[in-house]
């Protein structure tokens, strides 16, 4: 999961089940929650919404999986769900007053965000499906874009969950769908990557690449950017008339979502390494070791956020 930033506190979930809130300069705890002495393990993967003076946060490994809304100052839990509408390993995204994600069955849920109550969901034919941080939805207006099981895109109203459009791609989605403007790229595991009108759902472009495509698409001026799980990262672009530059030399690639800091685009890896690439060509222009698998990436003005699988957190200063 990528840290939460509001004001000079941070905000992010480890794997060991505890919840904290941190002060960005200093690195000191504001405040912490620990799932553990309440309810057992949870982990958590996707981002989780700031709003309204709260954060609310998803949960993995809890059947039912449990959601909290933190207040952001103190850490009070507001309120709590914990039934098959609570939204589970997604990103929480909002849209109003509504908290949208995905439950345990990939359904896509709006919940008020004052309350947690359930106020629409988009029910989904097919067997039981556990969606991935990697394949949650995306706003676009007053309206959100996400993929069903069945490797349908969607485009469904806020403020019903109504169906606005529908186009079915004919594979397993394995990406972020990720939205600029008009345009919508969403990737699949048989290596294509479609670039789809948002307002009414028309295909635009469709690239084949030869790896399946994992993670989180990011979306520049000029290019996409497309990770292709632990072994590939690369750019298309945004036509997706072809490959810009492709890296397939850096293993064990371990973070889902590439961010774009001080002019450059930043990833890691299992094994700690920390990498600057150029978005021209994609080359290492710098790169620094750190203890730990990387996973999450945020920054806060020149502060880089690092968060590791192993719960440790890094603020690293802009190079000069």
């Amino acid at each position: 999961m990528t840290p939460a930033v509001a004001g000079n506190v941070a905000y992010i979930g480890s794997c060991a089940g505890v919840y904290y809130a941190f002060d960005i300069e200093s690195g000191s705890i504001v405040w912490s929650y620990d799932f553990k002495d309440d309810v057992g393990l949870a982990t958590f993967h996707g981002d989780p919404l700031l709003v309204n003076d709260l954060v609310i946060t998803g949960t993995e490994s809890l059947l039912p999986p449990e959601m909290r809304a933190f207040d952001q100052r103190t850490g009070r839990v507001v309120w709590t769900r914990a039934d098959e509408w609570s939204l589970t390993r997604s990103d929480v995204i909002g849209i109003a007053d509504l908290a949208i994600g995905r439950n345990q069955r990939g359904e896509l849920v709006a919940l008020e965000s004052g309350s947690g109550a359930r106020v629409w969901h988009v029910p989904h034919q097919g067997d039981t499906f556990r969606p991935d941080v990697s394949e949650s939805p995306a706003v676009y207006g007053p309206s959100v874009i996400f993929s069903a099981p069945d490797g349908t895109l969607y485009r469904v109203s806020a403020d019903s969950g109504s169906v606005i459009w529908r186009l079915h791609l004919g594979c397993d989605v394995s990406t972020s769908v990720a939205v600029r403007g008009d345009d919508v790229y969403v990737g699949c595991n048989d290596g294509r990557l479609f670039h789809v009108s948002a307002s009414d759902g028309d295909p635009l472009a469709t690239f084949e690449l030869e790896q399946p495509l994992e993670g989180r698409l990011l979306i520049l001026a000029d290019r996409l950017i497309v990770p292709g799980g632990r072994a590939w990262i690369g750019a298309l672009d945004r036509a997706l008339a072809g490959v810009i530059w492709a890296r397939t030399d850096i293993t064990a690639l371990s973070v889902v979502q590439p961010i774009v800091w001080k002019e450059a685009l930043l990833t890691g890896t299992g094994d700690g390494r920390l990498l600057g690439l150029s978005l021209e060509d994609g080359r290492t222009v710098w790169s620094t070791q750190l203890e730990g698998s990387i996973r999450g990436l945020g920054r806060h003005d020149d502060i880089l956020l690092v968060g590791t699988i192993g719960g440790t957190v890094y603020a690293l200063g802009a190079r000069k």
